[in-house]
């Protein structure tokens, strides 16, 4: 065998690795594409979950045709108008950031033809032949330029480059600014509590009250007693997120137990499920799902006991303002904005009620500030120690590398010129993503920790360190760690030559020139980055098939016996993780800029991926992702200075290396440029951050002619309450194939009732035991478990169904009422209504029961009451003065009166409160709003929440009420006290109203449970509790 020289043989596995990785990663990614276009008309709920769940409103465009490659053209021909009002402003900001840098890479592209073209006439003419080196692309680079008088041409494009990019960034800002001038005059944000709230922390003790914050308010921030709306000071929920957090996870373990034990509808064991308690050692063998079912019960008991005592804990330091127009809320907020003293209240714009982190909002300012420092402290930790182990790998996945520190492996690798070359190519790729796979949890920790008091500004918080982490840890450390790997592959061979002396070792150190070396490696280093960039491409089109995803829910389906919640949670759409996305892109905009003019081979590739990625994620926020908190695209300013961050590495990064070629005057030519950067964020800052966090009203805006205020009548105790005091408890679910089953469970009959839950019927099977106690297990059918209605409802009212997680680790949000096994108590408690389901205020309008749908045979029945042409019905007034009390816990109640066994009494959601039968509407977007005004001196720190339905029609003159065939009995209305009892009021045969409310105590808010059942007497009942 002849002999190759080492630089031969490594320039032959860098060619062929490169070679090798890009064929590979182009048949995989056209491999995937043909993948994809082939499952996704064929896995609807994978690939479209959103055309599922969205409202008509927010329905993705339909893609007719089944062909492989025909989902592309209405992906990237759905103009921007229609996304904002499909995906929301924050998916849309985020698309246009990608269209902006594959705009930009391809004008930088197209120029940094002529620098590749320079680079290598000028390598040329120095040398008069090409040098010998491991890689020929670095002909391409400035890194065999000898004459200073070549590099003019690259200060020249440093400057063109900054130009274009500035004016890019301009351009971007400037249009961000009209977007977001027009989100704060939608509609969406127009009727929103949150946009007309400021948000108080660190209230003092002697303000810790409504009375107190509003004489804060008016007092010492100098507003108008009719600008303030409704004032809320919070309270101590004590363990009630502990005991939420337990009770799911009872349940969970319930519908574990089940799923196993009734594996078989055909058959049941003889022998019970059992576990150990205090250990599987020694501990207590209990009947699980007795255990189990009691442990649920007992905990509803007190979660309903802790809940009734809420009005009696402790007020604490923050409470919520809402004003009575958008304007002065935020003109306030303007007013303090930066104003933060120890000792001082913090006055900030309340955020979306789901965005809250309920836990940080109690965070003093001084605290706040020593957890910042140690949060950092644990950042910089992070960074230096994660340095070595992801320094070491991805400097030692190089095939040269490896053979300097194990050189034995030098014969395996030169004599396979693919497997090194593929080695080198996908292997540090693979690392440095593998490892980074867990960071944005460890930094979600860090930021949660140092007191972010929402979700949004902590997604920002880790979108700032993963940037710093990438910054530092990838090129800086990266670069470095390359340059030592060299450094010490000249020492050891120095040492393998017999040169062992210490003065020899400290020659070559002296020789290597660390700097010069330093300049060097940042420069051999581009092929990683192609090749990183290359496999990310790759990566991207997987995030498109969802193969991983694809694979591990039919593993969890078919040999995992997931519990029908499993199953119903695999079909939701997924969050948009923004703060991961964002900065993978970021990173490659730094690393494309960082050698754009050293290297400008990677424009190209910084180009295609971009390209590649606006179509991927176009597909992704359109029909899979949602974002979980709608932010109006408050991501915007993060990613501007991180963009200007890495505009301003560039640009000195380019100084050094200009001055370290020995090109000391064309470094000075580019010390301008710095500064410039910062003069044109300053400009964009002064010119457009104001107009973007803040909304100033004009003439022209709806709230201006239209007093959209009017009709927002929220409770901001109702929607900024803490979640856990109206969260809904999730009931027990399992298949209806093994309903059958559960009377022989439980020892029990099986009573089959069905329930309304926000316009869907549901199945209940009440197990009934001695002495009337009960217990409730929804059943559903495989047509039930294909979708989740609360992702459904969560895409009809974004920011509304409030997710729970912040309150506990696993509570993931809430869907159904729970029941409990209570004794039966006085019947005197419950207030009962029999309605209808049609008549039902919560059904969306697209729902086959929906009053408001014309599809409805019931819709244009005269005597519909929500029917407009009703003469009978008059919904455009409503009694001012009848209010609904607080009611207690639920409870399951036997109803002699009824022809059916048992009813359920449910809880319901919760909903805010309306000032008048006139504020219901028809469209999706105002189904918050439905919930009769409470009374006047009811205490705002009482749990709230709950749906209560209208009451009847207003009842003015008594000839009226004997038309429509009521008895009123006992109505006093100077104290308030409505004893209604109103029968006989029958449409189409049904009983409609049948409203009955007794023993209403107002002092004590005794008012206990609302029964509503249809005429088919299937149970139709709700509950609204604390």
């Amino acid at each position: 065998m002849s002999y190759v020289p080492p630089e031969e043989r490594e320039t032959k596995i860098t060619i062929t690795g490169m070679y090798s990785q890009l064929a590979v990663n182009t048949a995989i990614g056209v491999g995937t594409l043909i993948v994809f276009g082939f499952l996704r008309p064929r896995n609807g709920i994978v690939y479209a979950p959103k055309q599922k769940y969205s409202s008509e409103k927010k329905q993705p465009p339909k893609i007719e045709n089944q062909g492989i490659f025909s989902w592309i053209k209405p992906v990237i021909s759905a103009p921007e108008e229609l996304l904002i009002e499909k995906i929301g402003l924050d998916a849309v900001m985020f698309l246009r950031f990608i269209r902006m840098c594959r705009n930009m890479f391809l004008w930088l592209f197209l120029l940094g033809l002529a620098i590749a073209g320079a680079n290598l006439y000028g390598t040329r003419q120095d040398r008069k032949q090409f040098p010998k080196t491991d890689n020929p692309l670095q002909y391409l680079s400035i890194s065999f330029l000898r004459n200073s008088r070549w590099f003019w041409i690259h200060v020249a494009f440093t400057w063109i480059f900054s130009l274009i990019i500035f004016r890019f960034l301009y351009k971007q800002y400037k249009e961000y600014s009209a977007l977001k001038k027009q989100y704060f005059r939608s509609e969406e944000y127009q009727s929103s509590l949150h946009s007309r709230t400021i948000l108080i922390t660190g209230v003092p003790s002697n303000m810790q009250s409504d009375e107190g914050l509003q004489k804060y308010v008016i007092g010492n921030l100098k507003v108008n007693q009719q600008q303030v709306s409704q004032v809320h000071i919070s309270r101590k929920v004590g363990r009630l997120p502990e005991l939420i957090e337990e009770h799911e996870k009872a349940v969970r373990e319930l519908e574990s137990v089940l799923v196993k034990y009734l594996k078989d509808p055909n058959h049941i064991s003889s022998k019970r499920p059992k576990h150990s308690l205090g250990g599987r050692c020694g501990g207590e063998k209990v009947d699980s799902i007795d255990y189990y079912t009691s442990r649920i019960q007992s905990l509803e008991e007190e979660i309903y006991s802790e809940r009734e005592r809420i009005k009696e804990r402790k007020a604490i330091n923050y409470g919520f303002v809402s004003f009575t127009n958008i304007a002065d809320a935020h003109s306030v907020a303007k007013k303090f904005e930066g104003k933060v003293t120890l000792n001082e209240p913090q006055i900030l714009l309340a955020p979306w009620p789901k965005d809250i982190i309920w836990n940080n909002l109690t965070v003093t300012n001084a605290v706040k500030g020593t957890k910042r420092l140690i949060g950092y402290a644990f950042f910089l930790l992070l960074c230096f120690f994660w340095l070595f182990p992801i320094g070491f790998l991805t400097t030692a996945a190089q095939i040269q590398n490896i053979v300097k520190i194990a050189p034995f492996t030098g014969d395996i690798f030169y004599a396979n010129d693919f497997l090194a070359g593929f080695i080198e190519s996908w292997m540090g790729p693979m690392i440095m993503g593998a490892f980074f796979i867990v960071l944005p949890q460890i930094l979600r920790i860090i930021s949660r920790y140092q007191g972010k008091a929402t979700k949004s500004s902590l997604d920002r918080a880790v979108l700032g360190k993963l940037y710093l982490f990438f910054l530092i840890n990838n090129i800086v450390m990266y670069t470095l760690s390359s340059t030592l790997v060299d450094l010490y592959g000249k020492i050891r061979a120095t040492i393998n030559a017999g040169n062992t002396d210490f003065k020899d070792l400290y020659k070559v150190v002296k020789e290597a020139d660390f700097l010069d070396e330093l300049a060097d490696s940042l420069i051999k280093v581009s092929s990683f980055w192609i090749n990183y960039i290359s496999l990310r491409g790759v990566g991207a089109i997987f995030d498109l098939a969802q193969i991983v995803s694809l694979i591990l829910i039919s593993i969890k389906k078919f040999f995992v016996q997931p519990t029908p919640r499993n199953i119903k949670e695999f079909s939701r759409p997924p969050d948009f993780d923004y703060p991961v996305y964002y900065n993978i892109h970021l990173f490659f905009f730094t690393v494309g800029m960082l050698y754009s003019v050293i290297a400008p081979l990677i424009l190209f590739f910084c180009f295609a991926y971009f390209s590649l990625a606006l179509v991927v994620y176009r597909y992704q926020l359109m029909y899979v992702f949602t974002t979980k908190i709608e932010t109006g695209g408050t991501f915007w300013r993060v990613v501007f200075n991180r963009l200007i961050a890495s505009l301003l590495f560039w640009q000195v990064i380019m100084i050094a290396v200009m001055n370290l070629k020995g090109a000391h005057i064309q470094s000075v030519a580019l010390l301008p440029l710095p500064a410039m950067t910062l003069i044109v964020k300053f400009i964009c800052a002064k010119r457009f951050d104001a107009p973007i966090r803040y909304y100033k009203r004009k003439n022209s805006d709806p709230e201006y002619n239209n007093n959209i205020v009017s009709n927002t009548n929220d409770k901001v105790s109702n929607r900024f309450g803490h979640p856990v005091l109206t969260a809904e408890l999730i009931t027990p679910m399992v298949h209806s194939n093994v309903k059958h089953l559960l009377s022989k469970v439980y020892n029990g009959r099986i009573d089959e009732t069905k329930v309304n839950r926000r316009g869907t019927i549901r199945s209940m099977s009440m197990i009934v035991g001695k002495n009337n106690q009960s217990f409730n297990i929804q059943t559903v059918d495989n047509k039930e478990l294909e979708w989740d209605e609360q992702a459904y409802y969560e895409e009809q009212k974004p920011g509304y169904y409030i997710d729970y997680s912040d309150t506990a680790s696993n509570y993931s949000g809430t869907t159904y009422a729970s029941a409990n096994n209570f004794p039966q108590k006085n019947q005197n408690h419950h207030q009962q209504r029999n309605m209808h389901p049609n008549n039902n205020p919560r059904l969306p309008p697209n729902s086959p029961n929906s009053p408001n749908n014309p599809n409805n045979p019931n819709y244009h029945n005269p005597n519909n009451p929500n029917n407009p042409n009703n003469p009978n019905t008059n919904n455009n007034v409503y009694p001012n003065n009848n209010v609904y009390p607080k009611q207690p816990r639920p409870r399951y109640q036997y109803d002699n009166n009824s022809s059916s066994s048992l009813h359920l009494l449910r809880q319901e959601s919760p909903a805010p409160s309306v000032d008048n039968y006139s504020n219901y509407s028809d469209d999706a977007s105002s189904l918050y709003r439905q919930q009769p005004r409470e009374i006047n001196n009811y205490n705002n720190s009482a749990p709230r929440g709950g749906y209560t339905p209208p009451l009847p029609p207003p009842i003015t003159p008594p000839q009226q009420y004997n038309q429509r065939g009521y008895n009123q009995n006992n109505y006093n209305q100077n104290n308030h006290q409505n004893n209604y009892n109103q029968n006989n009021y029958n449409q189409n045969n049904y009983n409609q109203t049948n409203y009955n409310q007794n023993n209403y105590n107002q002092n004590n808010y005794n008012y206990n449970h609302q029964n509503y059942n249809n005429q088919n007497d299937r149970g139709y009942n709700n509950h609204q509790g604390y």
